[in-house]
C-alpha cells in the first residue's frame, strides 16, 4: 500500500465482519482517496474495533494508524447485529473478563471454531485443516454460565495494586485495560450465584478497621463435590482479625460457607523470589473435587491453594476424553504426558494405558500429581521433575503416544524439533492459543507428521479463549 490516507480522530463508518482472537471486531474500509491510486485501492484497510460483534454497522473514531491496519473506538452502533444480545452482568461495560457476553452463544461457538480454522490456514499454512465441530458447554439448567471452579479477586488500591484495610477498600476485578484499578464487584455469573454477596461482605469487613496490606481473595469450588475453599492473601504484616474473619465467612446467611479458610502471607524481598506462606485458619487442608471418566468411574483430587486445576471441571472431562480418543490409547500403550502439571490428563489415560510417564518442571505440580495418583490407587504412572525433553532423552521405553499441553507460548522451534526426534507414532497436542498452535503444527507437519483431526472445545464461554485438541500421526 502507498501512504496511509486515513487521519487520527477521523470518523468512519464500518460494518463488522468477524471477531479477532482477543475479542475485537474486524471491519474493512476503503478511503475515497484510494480511487486516485489504483494500487492503493486494491485492498481495503483492516479496522479493529472493540465492543462490537459481527453484523454491527457502526461509526468509530480512528485512534491508531498502522501500515496495514487501523484501531478505532466505537462511537455509535447505527444498526445492531442480529447476533447481538443484552449482556447478563451489570459490570459488562467495565469488566475486562466476559468480553463476548453481548453475543449469542451459538454464534460465539461458530466464531471460535472459525478462528481455529483461520489460524491453522493463515499462520500454519495448512490447506483445508480438518477442524471438527466445536464442543460447546451445556451446563445443564445454568446454560453457559457458572462454570468456573476458581476465581481470584483483587483489592483496590491507590494505584500500586495494594489496599490497606480500614480505608476505602474495594474488592472485585480489574476494568478493561487497567492493571491496578479495581471496581467493587456486585455480581458475577462465572463461578456461583452467591459470589457477589461474598465479595461485598468481605469488602465491608475490611473497611471496618485496619488489618494490614491486602492483596487478593480467591474462591475455589468443587463442581462435583460442592466444597468451597477461600484464600485471603495479604502482605507479610500480621493479619490481626483472623478469628473475626473466619466467623464472618462461616456464619453468614447471604452466601454458602466455605469448607476451608486460608490466610496466605506474601513476602517480597528485593533480590529474592516472592515467598507465599500459607496458614490454614479453618476446616480441611484441601478441597476435594471429582472428575468422571467415560466408563462411569471417578477420579478424586485434593486441591490446595496453589494447585493448578483446569478451571472448568465438567468441560475438562470432555477435553481429556478427546485426548484419550484421539491418542487411541489402548492396553499396553506407553504414554508420555509432557507439561503434565498436576497429572490430570495422564490419570485419565492411565486406565487405558500400560504405562504413563509424566514430566513437568514445576516441583509443586509433580508433588501434587504423585499424591493424586496415590489417592486414586493408580500404579502405572510415574512422574519426573525437570525439563521435559532432557528427562525423556535417551530413554529406552519409546512412547506409542506423546501428549503435550504446553503454556500459551506453545512449544516453539526447539521443542518441536525434539518431538520430531522422539518420533512417536502419535502426538496429541492440547493448546489454549490457536496462533502458537498453528505455528507449531507447521513445523511438525513439515517434519513428517500428518494432521488427522482438530477438536475445538469451549472451556470458557462468554470469553474469547479457545481450547483445542489435535491428533498427529507419524
Amino acid at each position: 500500500m502507498g501512504q496511509n490516507p486515513f487521519k487520527k480522530l477521523e470518523r468512519i463508518n464500518v460494518k463488522i465482519e468477524k471477531l479477532a482472537f482477543g475479542g475485537a471486531g474486524i471491519g474493512y474500509i476503503k478511503s475515497e482517496a484510494d480511487t486516485a491510486k489504483p494500487e492503493d485501492a486494491a485492498k481495503p484497510m483492516v479496522v479493529f474495533v472493540e465492543d462490537t460483534v459481527p453484523g454491527d454497522e457502526i461509526t468509530a473514531e480512528i485512534r491508531k494508524i498502522k501500515p496495514n491496519y487501523l484501531e478505532a473506538k466505537l462511537t455509535e452502533i447505527v444498526k445492531p447485529s442480529a447476533f447481538r444480545i443484552e449482556p447478563r452482568c451489570k459490570h459488562f461495560n467495565i469488566c475486562g473478563g466476559c468480553s463476548l457476553q453481548n453475543l449469542n452463544y451459538d454464534e460465539q461457538l461458530k466464531i471460535k471454531e472459525n478462528q481455529v480454522r483461520e489460524a491453522l490456514s493463515h499462520i500454519g499454512g495448512i490447506k483445508d485443516p480438518p477442524v471438527l465441530k466445536i464442543i460447546g458447554y451445556t451446563g445443564g439448567e445454568n446454560g453457559p454460565w457458572f462454570y468456573r471452579n476458581k476465581m481470584e479477586f483483587s483489592f483496590g488500591t491507590g494505584g500500586d495494586g495494594n489496599a490497606t484495610a480500614g480505608g476505602n477498600v474495594t474488592l472485585g476485578l480489574h476494568p478493561k485495560h487497567y492493571r491496578y484499578d479495581v471496581f467493587q464487584l456486585e455480581e458475577c455469573f462465572l463461578e456461583n450465584s452467591d459470589i457477589g454477596e461474598m465479595v461485598r461482605a468481605i469488602a465491608e469487613f475490611m473497611n471496618e478497621k485496619d488489618s494490614g496490606l491486602l492483596k487478593t481473595f480467591t474462591v475455589r469450588e468443587g463442581k462435583r463435590t460442592g466444597e468451597r475453599m477461600v484464600n485471603l492473601t495479604v502482605s507479610d504484616a500480621p493479619f490481626l482479625r483472623q478469628k473475626e474473619f473466619v466467623e464472618m465467612l462461616t456464619r453468614s446467611k447471604k452466601f454458602k460457607a466455605p469448607n476451608s479458610v486460608y490466610l496466605t502471607n506474601q513476602i517480597i524481598k528485593k533480590g529474592h523470589r516472592t515467598e507465599l506462606i500459607e496458614n490454614l485458619l479453618f476446616g480441611e487442608a484441601f478441597l476435594k473435587e471429582k472428575m468422571m471418566l467415560q466408563n462411569g468411574s471417578t477420579l478424586e483430587f485434593e486441591i490446595f491453594p496453589q494447585s493448578f486445576f483446569q478451571p472448568n471441571t465438567l468441560q475438562a472431562e470432555i477435553l481429556y476424553q478427546k485426548v484419550i480418543d484421539m491418542g487411541e490409547i489402548e492396553n499396553g500403550s506407553v504414554v508420555y504426558d509432557l507439561f503434565c502439571g498436576t497429572g490430570t490428563i495422564g490419570l485419565f489415560a492411565a486406565h487405558r494405558a500400560g504405562e504413563v510417564l509424566g514430566v513437568d518442571i514445576n516441583e509443586s505440580a509433580i508433588k501434587n500429581a504423585r499424591a493424586n495418583a496415590e489417592k486414586n490407587g493408580i500404579k502405572n504412572v510415574k512422574y519426573y521433575i525437570g525439563d521435559v525433553f532432557k528427562v525423556i532423552t535417551g530413554r529406552t521405553d519409546k512412547p506409542d503416544v506423546v501428549i503435550v499441553d504446553p503454556p500459551r507460548a506453545g512449544l516453539g522451534d526447539k521443542l518441536c524439533g525434539h518431538l520430531l526426534e522422539v518420533r512417536a507414532p502419535k502426538i496429541v497436542y492440547v493448546s489454549c492459543n490457536p496462533g502458537t498452535l498453528a505455528r507449531d503444527l507447521k513445523i511438525l507437519c513439515a517434519g513428517k507428521y500428518n494432521l488427522a483431526g482438530i477438536q475445538p472445545v469451549d472451556m470458557f464461554p462468554q470469553t474469547y479463549h479457545i481450547e483445542t485438541v489435535c491428533e498427529l500421526k507419524l
